[in-house]
């Protein structure tokens, strides 16, 4: 490592040491002005309003003379209209915007000139340098004035968020996706002083009194991309700057790659504590659009509000973006992280400014590439093997209305998913904290739908009339009544693999009885070189890192492949086993434990059902199925339950063997099973003796609920006897 902190090889570096480098080129931008009717604080979500001024806050980074291998060709342009010598400041333009002339503030064009209201201004809080004199000590934060020179666009990364909300058609339409935070009940402890620091609920954007008419309509695109790919940039004086570091700019990012991000989250409400605070996450996904560069990042990393404009770093110290106000969906608790690529910023003007630059012998398209190309080329060891398992997990539609993830078992296209995909009415079980099955569904979309087939070729899918499988099964068990009663399905599952979405028929093999929300689908034609999954039978221990993948929250409109979210292995819920053989000794019960339930706190978001959890080896863990939900409603996004693949061994066995009696062992009734996903405490093997006759409240409680359950398992003896009843009758007359 170089003196000024950055790598010169490809070693990965710690997070300390990235956090400390970003620290260097990190501040904190305030806006203050004229507001005696507070208008200017109702689209953030946090403020400062006192004496008829208010003041807002977010984050950026500096970009002294130099600090930079080429200089991005907009941050060239900039500061030749300005005659601007010193340093630049990136951050983004939500803080700005409301303190424009009236006629800027109305115009969404790039403003190279922009004009602030009278009396508004401008400063940034630097981190200290040292002083000089005896023992060099370090200097604290400290303010400095800004200039504003520009507020725009970057078209590249608009582009790309309106495809992934599903605008092409340049409208929103009803729109179920808006930008702006959704902290409001979190931030009610910010307003003991409400004359003087008032926490505002962020209106996302909707800009009630931000345009007009023509611009106060929800359906325009503009209004919801805008914000969030809009950025400004402002002038400081290079003698109010320490001397910085060389900053290198990242390589092209992917899923499951590491990110830190530094911003001052509610920084004018007490900088002393707030300024340039440190987050550390992943790439959830990449988007792009009309380039194969990503110019928008979805990273799963937790923001607060007045993080936004912050500098995202990679794993080398190398600048990825910028950090943006996250997508949120209305009505719900998904909150998704934003990152305008600097690539997207370095390559976005480079057309329109190439004729004006002085320097011929250089071609500014490129110029954002030549400091890419420097770049660490090199990946953890994890990283690669989370990419890997990416083409693992699919996504699977019924009948054009809902969508869910699964994961591909072998490579003659068996698949694993959840059983409440297909049978939703099975697993609506509530208990005082209650699960959410992460499927999403959209039945009042119609059955054909516009997708992306080969890259660039959209088509409209009918789901497919199913053909025979060419899978080898045992002729005796084939006409099951699970095949029977599921033909009417319309299956279709998408795999997406080297940017190529491809959709195939499919039909149902199996859906478990049993406790278990598992059921498998199998491929109707079957493509060459599938990458199955890596399945891990080893007992996973609770704090591993994990990784999750599937298609939470963008399905079959969306070109986006499968998402990635990481956290740890938060809790393993155990049962004595083995877990699928009744005629074990009492022994062996005593020294086995096998997990069942495995509980993370990685994101896990509606469609991700289905989906993958991996451990550091890129190695599938478990299945997810659910996650909590509040009973108020609300969806535990890091909260989430998946069935442990030690529990799901016949499964895997039957990839293997194609022999549907393995299968038989997960449809068998499991009272401790069924308790523990119910999310109720299992009832003791052994009756509990009272040491006295007396039945206390909680003893004639746990009598009830005992009595209940007792009631729920004899109606559920009676639905598996008619089950087997039929399928019975259904065998009998197919000999006939």
């Amino acid at each position: 490592m170089e003196a000024n902190g950055i790598p010169e090889g490809k070693k990965k570096m710690e997070p300390a040491d990235i956090a400390q480098f970003a620290r260097n080129i990190s501040v904190m931008v305030r806006v203050q002005g004229p507001d005696p009717k507070g208008l200017k604080m109702r689209r953030n979500a946090f403020h400062l309003h006192q004496s008829g001024r208010t003041t807002l806050s977010v984050s950026g980074f500096l970009l002294p003379p130099g600090s930079l291998a080429e200089t991005p060709p907009i941050v060239d342009h900039v500061c030749e209209v300005h005659k601007h010598t010193g340093a630049v400041v990136v951050t983004c333009a939500s803080a700005v915007e409301p303190f424009l002339i009236t006629e800027q503030r109305n115009d969404p064009r790039q403003l190279f000139s922009p004009e602030l209201i009278h009396d508004a201004r401008i400063d940034v809080l630097v981190e200290g340098g040292e002083k000089g004199g005896d023992g060099g000590h370090i200097a604290g934060p400290r303010w400095v004035s800004a200039q504003l020179l520009a507020v725009v666009d970057v078209p590249a990364s608009s582009s790309a968020l309106r495809s992934l909300i599903g605008s092409e058609n340049g409208s929103l339409g009803n729109a179920s996706w808006e930008v702006g935070w959704s902290l409001a009940p979190l931030i009610d402890g910010f307003n003991h002083e409400a004359s003087q620091r008032q926490v505002g609920n962020d209106i996302g954007f909707t800009f009630e009194s931000r345009r007009n008419h023509a611009y106060e309509d929800s359906s325009n695109s503009t209004l919801v991309v805008q914000p969030a790919t809009r950025i400004a940039f402002l002038g400081v004086s290079s003698s109010d700057v320490k001397v910085m570091p060389h900053i290198e700019v990242s390589q092209a990012q992917k899923s499951g790659d590491f990110l830190l991000v530094v911003g001052s989250p509610f920084g004018i409400l007490s900088p002393f504590h707030f300024f340039n605070s440190v987050s550390v996450g992943v790439v959830a996904n990449c988007c792009s659009q009309g380039s194969h560069h990503c110019s928008l990042l979805m990273a799963d990393i937790r923001c607060l509000p007045g993080m936004e404009g912050g500098p995202v770093f990679d794993k080398h110290a190398c600048l990825a973006g910028i950090l943006s106000r996250p997508l949120k969906q209305k009505g719900g608790s998904a909150e998704i992280q934003l990152v305008v690529t600097w690539d997207a910023i370095t390559t976005a003007w480079g057309e329109r400014f190439q004729k004006e630059d002085q320097r011929p012998d250089k071609d500014l398209m490129n110029r954002g590439m030549s400091s890419i190309s420097r770049s660490p080329e090199s990946s953890s060891t994890s990283q690669l093997l989370v990419e890997k398992a990416l083409s693992s997990v699919v996504l699977v539609t019924v009948n054009g209305g809902a969508w869910a993830s699964g994961v591909l078992l072998n490579d003659r296209g068996l698949i694993l998913t959840n059983a409440h995909l297909l049978e939703p009415w099975r697993f609506d079980k509530t208990s005082l904290l209650g699960l959410n099955k992460t499927m999403l569904s959209t039945e009042r979309e119609r059955n054909s739908f516009k997708i992306e087939g080969n890259p660039g070729e959209g088509r409209d899918l009918f789901l497919p009339q199913l053909e025979n499988s060419n899978v080898m099964v045992d002729d005796e068990r084939t006409a099951s009544l699970l095949n029977l009663s599921h033909k009417s399905h319309n299956i279709a599952v998408r795999l997406d693999n080297n940017k190529c979405q491809i959709w195939y028929g499919a039909r149902v093999v199996y859906v478990s009885r049993g406790p278990f929300d598992v059921a498998l689908l199998q491929l109707e034609s079957v493509p060459v070189q599938l990458r199955a999954i890596t399945p891990e039978f080893a007992h996973p221990t609770a704090g591993i890192n994990v990784h999750v993948i599937g298609h939470g929250l963008f399905g079959p409109r969306s070109v986006l492949g499968p998402s990635v979210s990481s956290g740890v292995l938060a809790s393993v819920v155990r049962l004595p086993g083995p877990l699928h053989n009744p005629k074990s000794t009492s022994a062996e019960y005593k020294e086995n434990f096998v997990p069942v339930m495995l509980q993370t706190t990685a994101a896990v978001h509606p469609g991700a059902s289905g989906g993958a959890v991996l451990n550091s080896d890129g190695h599938m863990i478990g299945l997810v199925t659910s996650n909590a939900k509040h009973g108020g409603g609300t969806i535990i996004p890091n909260m989430n339950f998946s069935i442990s693949c030690s529990a799901l061994k016949p499964i895997f066995e039957f990839s293997e063997k194609q022999d549907m009696s393995i299968l038989q062992v997960l449809d068998r009734p499991n009272e401790l099973l069924t308790a523990v996903w119910a999310l109720t405490p299992p009832s003791s093997s052994k009756p509990h003796t009272s040491v006295d006759n007396k039945e206390g409240r909680g003893s004639r409680f746990a009598r009830f609920l005992s009595e209940k359950q007792a009631d729920f398992n004899s109606l559920k003896k009676q639905e598996d006897q008619v089950i087997e009843k039929s399928r019975d009758d259904i065998f009998r007359r197919s000999k006939m």
